[in-house]
């Protein structure tokens, strides 16, 4: 297992995460809120220097609904391919997702975050 750090939330190289965003279960971020201390770090994958949150969206929502300013991850040293293949097989054993699912998810939010064409 990976040492577990406070990453600041400001450092996470991702979309803003928005209360009502598709992919967020109102009730799982609840949840959070009540047991954020208690619950797994969040999992980053350090791609030279920038920090991609791979799973714990809940958890982060959560902290910024607690006005909190890090969260703690497990930090882990890679490539985007390697935060992606984590994120598939995660989803695969906790959401009984097909890889498939997993991977028109990944499309999508991809397609959701691309600036507008000039």
């Amino acid at each position: 297992m990976m040492p577990i750090t406070e990453v600041p939330l400001a450092d996470l190289d991702q979309e803003p995460i928005v209360e009502g965003h598709p992919h967020l279960d109102p009730e799982r971020v609840a949840y959070y809120v009540e047991h954020l201390d208690e619950s797994p770090p969040v999992m980053v994958y350090n791609i030279h220097g920038r920090l991609l949150l791979a799973d714990g969206y809940h958890r982060v929502a959560a902290a910024q609904r607690l006005g909190r300013g890090a969260i703690r991850a497990e930090v882990h040293q890679g490539e985007r391919g390697d935060a992606l293949r984590f994120a598939v097989e995660h989803g695969k054993e906790q959401r009984g997702l097909s890889e498939h699912e997993i991977m028109e998810a990944i499309a999508r939010r991809s397609r959701d975050q691309e600036p507008p064409m000039p």
